[in-house]
């Protein structure tokens, strides 16, 4: 099965955790967190669309300041998801600089904050001065977003303050028999992917005019092969609580990968109950019961610097499998 979604963890495990998302033939990307951006191309910020925050403890949020400035001539707007605050957090970043010389730039900023029980909104535009405008709040659930058959669920946690992780997943995959492609005289081009959205949407009425003949949907429906699609989950800084660990059980379930915290050794778990992390076993204990194939961990305390096979020896033990994650392209 080829790989639709390209996961790139920026920051080794000692600095800013932040995960990089790219998807197999589209042009936009998804960051993970927004701590310290500065290992990406102005290339590749430039293809983020949608920010997943999972809180706004600074090494999770510093990039906010070089995504605006690199995308402030972009007319794709970009979308901000975050929890108890962001809107404020978002709002009190613009208000820091003066936005006198921008009232050109199409740049828009659409925030919505995500509480246990509703979706604020409110949007930011520089042709305004990046003023804030609030919009109709909505009603919360998991499923936060969702298009071209690819959707993010978000899920709260208590880090003594909110939190969110976050899930990514593809509803199924969709690969093409090229062989049988091949023997029916079809060519590759971009009607296979016309073919592809019919059948994600069940468009049964879609047409094709393939070598000067019309088929239907069902006709070429034998061209494809349809597998699970993949998920990825994100989970950083949550406190070591049962109510945290069934919850994060439930995000990760049948993950592919788990990008999670591993911040504290085992023997350190009365720290990790104090500064409110997970310890390496809580870490690969999750990963397990989740079910998922990789764990990868994606934020560790700078103390374990020397001590790092340790860190993962400990995850990995708990775990019972691999530390690792997608093939990078």
């Amino acid at each position: 099965m080829k790989t639709t979604f390209f996961c790139r963890v920026l920051n080794d495990p000692f600095n800013d955790p932040i995960l990089f998302v790219r998807f197999r033939r589209q042009s936009n990307a998804f960051a993970f967190d927004l701590g310290d951006i500065s290992a990406l191309s102005a290339r590749e910020v430039q293809k983020i669309v949608n920010v997943f925050v999972t809180h706004m403890h600074i090494d999770h949020f510093i990039g906010f300041d070089p995504l605006i400035r690199c995308l402030l001539g972009r007319e794709t707007p970009v979308n901000i998801y975050g929890p108890d605050g962001i809107i404020e957090a978002v709002q009190s970043k613009l208000k820091g600089f003066t936005w006198n010389l921008i009232k050109q730039y199409p740049l828009k900023v659409e925030v919505c904050e995500l509480t246990d029980s509703e979706a604020l909104r409110a949007s930011f535009y520089a042709q305004e001065g990046f003023c804030r405008i609030d919009r109709p709040t909505l009603p919360r659930s998991p499923e936060i977003l969702s298009y071209d058959g690819i959707s993010v669920e978000a899920c709260g946690f208590d880090h003594g303050i909110p939190v969110l992780g976050y899930s990514l997943k593809e509803d199924f995959h969709i690969n093409v028999n090229k062989a049988l492609l091949d023997e029916r005289g079809f060519t590759v081009g971009p009607w296979l992917n016309t073919l592809k959205s019919a059948i994600r949407s069940g468009n049964n009425a879609q047409e094709f005019v393939l070598n000067d003949r019309v088929y239907t949907l069902e006709e070429l429906r034998s061209l494809v092969l349809i597998a699970r699609g993949q998920k990825v989950c994100y989970i950083t800084d949550i406190s070591p609580t049962q109510d945290n660990i069934d919850k994060a059980i439930a995000l990760a379930g049948d993950a592919d990968v788990l990008y999670i915290e591993a911040f504290f050794l085992e023997a350190d778990t009365e720290r990790s109950l104090r500064r409110n992390h997970l310890t390496t076993t809580l870490a690969g204990y999750i990963a397990k019961q989740a079910g998922v194939k990789v764990v990868e961990v994606v934020h560790v305390s700078p103390k374990y610097i020397s001590a790092y096979s340790e860190v993962i020896s400990e995850v990995l033990a708990a775990f019972g499998g691999e530390e690792g994650g997608f093939k990078h392209s």
